[in-house]
């Protein structure tokens, strides 16, 4: 089984279409875990009535890392996909990932290519028009296209269930969202696992929708934590 946890704040368009999208092109046993981060539009009344889902509806925005561990704590498999609800998977994604994950017992976690990511990961993509739900993406398997990296972007992670119960959940104090991923992907390194990008596989990301359509300063919370794994990790 693998456990497909998104952690939602409003946006409620963006949610259906992500959910949508999984799917159309998910063919692998899975279940979807989205949690509630204490929406005010209509986002909880309506995946409340969703029976393929299981929803955590929280009073308040936690945060993603908080969100997350929620999910992973409740999560029943033994692959865990932290996924982002302003994504649009398209065929193999998820086949694609879970190869390359198994593909070695050191690689702990494997993320995709995108059109709206940091580092490594970042390929030009289709613009949203031409993208259609991924139908013009190939994604075909191909090992060759496999990198390993030094950090994997939080948009999309797809982790061994052993690499958490070895190094733990996501460190809560990188409050709303910024840095969790730097920080677990260091934990990680640090325990001897691989970080892979699966450069057969493409998932088109909106990018930052919920800083922006909630009004969230993005760049306060990314300086504020950035100065915290500085800190706890003594970088200069």
């Amino acid at each position: 089984m693998i456990s497909i946890i998104i952690p939602v704040y409003n946006q409620l368009h963006l949610t259906r279409n992500c959910l949508a999208s999984i799917r159309r092109h998910t063919n692998m046993p899975y279940e979807i875990i989205v949690i509630n981060n204490g929406s005010t539009d209509k986002t909880k009344s309506v995946l409340n009535k969703l029976s393929h889902i299981k929803t955590i509806n929280n009073s308040q925005n936690t945060g993603f890392a908080h969100a997350c561990n929620q999910g992973i704590v409740k999560a029943t498999g033994n692959i865990i996909v932290l996924l982002n609800n302003d994504t649009i998977v398209s065929k193999n994604w998820l086949e694609n990932m879970v190869t390359c994950l198994n593909s070695h017992p050191q690689i702990g976690i494997v993320g995709p290519t995108s059109n709206f990511v940091a580092g490594k990961q970042l390929v030009r993509g289709p613009s949203l028009k031409r993208y259609d739900f991924g139908k013009g993406v190939a994604n075909e398997l191909n090992p060759a296209k496999w990198f390993d990296v030094d950090f994997l972007s939080g948009f999309c992670m797809v982790i061994k269930r052993e690499l958490i119960d070895r190094i733990g959940l996501l460190d809560e104090r990188f409050n709303i969202g910024s840095f969790e991923d730097n920080d677990y992907c260091l934990r990680a390194c640090r325990a001897g696992y691989r970080l892979v990008v699966s450069g057969d596989t493409f998932i088109y990301h909106h990018g930052s929708q919920t800083y922006k359509g909630n009004r969230i300063d993005d760049r306060k919370i990314g300086a504020k934590n950035k100065i915290l794994f500085n800190e706890k990790w003594n970088l200069s």
